[in-house]
C-alpha cells in the first residue's frame, strides 16, 4: 500500500511541475465580451496579442426595447393576416424598434420621407402584380429608399439587384444606363422577382428570406416537415434570421411614425408617368423644358449613368396629383356620429372603429398632425348624400 501511495505522488509532483512549467512558458488566454452602441465583440487576448471578433446582430438592453402597447399588436396582426406570415416570437420585433425607431431614429426619418416618392409607384406595380401592398416598404431595409445606393457586394438601386439577378429579370446594364438605378423598372423586376419566389416556396414569409439570401439558401435549408421561416430559422444566414423582423418592425413604424417621434412631409408624395424617350436630351435641358426640379428629375432617373436621357430607354416624369386631368367631383354632404376621445385612443383606433380614412376624419375637425388630446369630440362621417340633382 506505501508503495502505491508513493508511486501517486510522484506522479502528482511530475504533473504539477509539467503544468507549472507550460503556463510560466505559455501565456494564458483570456476571452470576454463587450458592447460598443448596439454591436457586440469577443476579445481574445493571449500575452500580448489581441484579436477582435465582431459579433452580428443587434444587442440592446432588455430595459431599453421598446413595449409593444395595443395598437401596435392590431397592426402587426392586421399585417400578419395580409402577407399569412405568422409571429410567434415579438422579441426580435421589438429589439428591431428600438434599432430603427430610437438609436437610429435620424437615418429612419430619412428613408420614410425618400419613401414618399416611390411608394405610390411601388403599390400601384405591386398590385398589378398580386404582390402585397406591405411588401412596398421592402426597400427601406434594403436601401433606405436611396436609387443610388450601393451594397459592398455590388448590390444597386432601391431594390438592391446584384448584375445577374437584374439581367434576369429583364434589367439592362451597359455604359449608358443601369436600370437597377430605375425606380420604375427596379420595381417591375422586384416584383416579378417576388412573385417568382412565391410561386417556388408558396409563402411570404420564406419569399422575404428567399429575396434576402437567395433562393437556393432556402431550398438547401427547407425539411420535409418545416417549411416555415420560424422553424428553419436557426438554420439561416445571421442576416437573414433578422430580415422578417427588421420588415415588420419598419412597417409598425411606418404605419405609425408619430409614436415614434417621426415627422413625415407629404409635400414629397409624387406619382411618376413613365415612357419611352424619343430623343437623347440631357435631364438638366430637360427639366427645363418640363418645368420639372432637375433634382426631382434626376431622382427618378437615376438610371442614366452620365445625366443623359438617352433615346430609346426608359423616362420617368414626376407629377403631383393637380397636373393630371381633375376628375369631375360631386357636390356631397354627411351624415354625422360624433365621438368623444377617450384616455389612449389615436385617430388609428378611431378610424378602424368607424371605417373611415383618418384623412377624412382630420380634414372634417381641421386636425393639423396626428395628435388628439383627450375630452375632444370628433365629427365623425357616417354616410355619404349626394346634393346633385
Amino acid at each position: 500500500m506505501k508503495k502505491y501511495s508513493r508511486y501517486y505522488l510522484l506522479i502528482g509532483i511530475v504533473l504539477a511541475f509539467f503544468t507549472f512549467s507550460c503556463s510560466s512558458k505559455k501565456p494564458q488566454t483570456k476571452a470576454y465580451i463587450i458592447k460598443k452602441k448596439d454591436k457586440a465583440y469577443i476579445i481574445i487576448k493571449k500575452g500580448d496579442q489581441k484579436q477582435v471578433i465582431k459579433v452580428d446582430g443587434v444587442y440592446v438592453n432588455l430595459k431599453d426595447i421598446p413595449q409593444l402597447d395595443e395598437e401596435d399588436e392590431q397592426i402587426l396582426f392586421e399585417e400578419s393576416v395580409k402577407t399569412g406570415i405568422r409571429i410567434p416570437d415579438k422579441r426580435d420585433i421589438r429589439k428591431y424598434l428600438y434599432f430603427y425607431g430610437k438609436r437610429n431614429k435620424k437615418w429612419t426619418e430619412e428613408a420614410l420621407n425618400r419613401a414618399n416618392f416611390y411608394l405610390p409607384m411601388i403599390k400601384t406595380v405591386f398590385k398589378q402584380y398580386g404582390i402585397p401592398e406591405e411588401l412596398a416598404y421592402l426597400p427601406a431595409i434594403e436601401s433606405a429608399f436611396n436609387p443610388y445606393a450601393t451594397s459592398p457586394s455590388g448590390a444597386a438601386g432601391l431594390w438592391q439587384f446584384m448584375r445577374t439577378t437584374g439581367k434576369r429579370f429583364g434589367l439592362r446594364i451597359n455604359s449608358k444606363v443601369d436600370e437597377r438605378r430605375d425606380p420604375y423598372k427596379s420595381t417591375v423586376a422586384a416584383a416579378k422577382y417576388l412573385r417568382y419566389l412565391y410561386r417556388m416556396f408558396g409563402r411570404w414569409d420564406l419569399v422575404l428570406a428567399a429575396y434576402n439570401c437567395g433562393e437556393g439558401c432556402i431550398q438547401r435549408r427547407i425539411r420535409k416537415t418545416s417549411n416555415d421561416f420560424w422553424d428553419i430559422k436557426h438554420r439561416l444566414p445571421s442576416q437573414t434570421r433578422e430580415y422578417v423582423p427588421r420588415f415588420f418592425a419598419m412597417v409598425l413604424i411606418a404605419k405609425n411614425p408619430h409614436k415614434f417621434g417621426i415627422r413625415l412631409h407629404k409635400s414629397n408624395i409624387y406619382y411618376v408617368e413613365t415612357k419611352k424617350n424619343s430623343r437623347t436630351v440631357s435631364l438638366k435641358k430637360l427639366s427645363r423644358e418640363l418645368g420639372v426640379d432637375y433634382g426631382l428629375l434626376k431622382k427618378y432617373n437615376a438610371h442614366f449613368k452620365k445625366g443623359v436621357a438617352y433615346a430609346g430607354y426608359n423616362l420617368n416624369l414626376p407629377y403631383k396629383n393637380y397636373r393630371k386631368k381633375k376628375p369631375v367631383v360631386k357636390k356631397v354632404s354627411y351624415r354625422l356620429k360624433y365621438h368623444y376621445v377617450k384616455k389612449g385612443e389615436t385617430l388609428y383606433r378611431i378610424s378602424r372603429k368607424y371605417g373611415v380614412s383618418i384623412e377624412e376624419i382630420k380634414k372634417l375637425n381641421k386636425i393639423k398632425g396626428n395628435l388628439i388630446k383627450e375630452g375632444m369630440v370628433l365629427k365623425i362621417p357616417v354616410e355619404e348624400v349626394s346634393l346633385d340633382k
